[in-house]
């Protein structure tokens, strides 16, 4: 099919997160909430230079925020890594303790789930 669509609640610490993914032809969008309660108060996107060898990825904030957002930085880290356009939708506030471990579980979440997201 042209679309698939994943949910998944993630752990960071004492921390409870719910994923939604849309996943497109070349692009996938990605909405993070805390587990009590889903909104949409910031959206970014990023999407892959187009000189591949560069290994950088160009991002903009498009609802919410100024300049660089919590989702337009994921979105970029996600493009980059993957290689295509990710939309991604980041609406937690994350302290310098929890933060790192949401990264942790995501990353290792998407790792052992790649098929949903790419």
């Amino acid at each position: 099919g042209l679309f698939t669509s994943h949910c998944a609640h993630l752990e960071a610490g004492p921390s409870q997160f719910t994923i939604r993914v849309l996943k497109m032809q070349g692009s996938t969008i990605l909405f993070v909430n805390s587990k009590e309660s889903e909104v949409l108060e910031e959206l970014g996107v990023a999407m892959p230079a187009r000189d591949p060898s560069s290994g950088e990825a160009i991002s903009s904030t498009i609802l919410g925020g100024y300049g660089q957002t919590d989702s337009s930085v994921l979105a970029a880290k996600l493009s980059k890594r993957y290689g295509r356009q990710f939309y991604v939708s980041m609406n937690l506030r994350l302290d310098r303790l929890v933060a790192p471990l949401f990264d942790k579980a995501l990353v290792t979440y998407m790792r052992d789930h790649l098929e949903h997201f790419v």
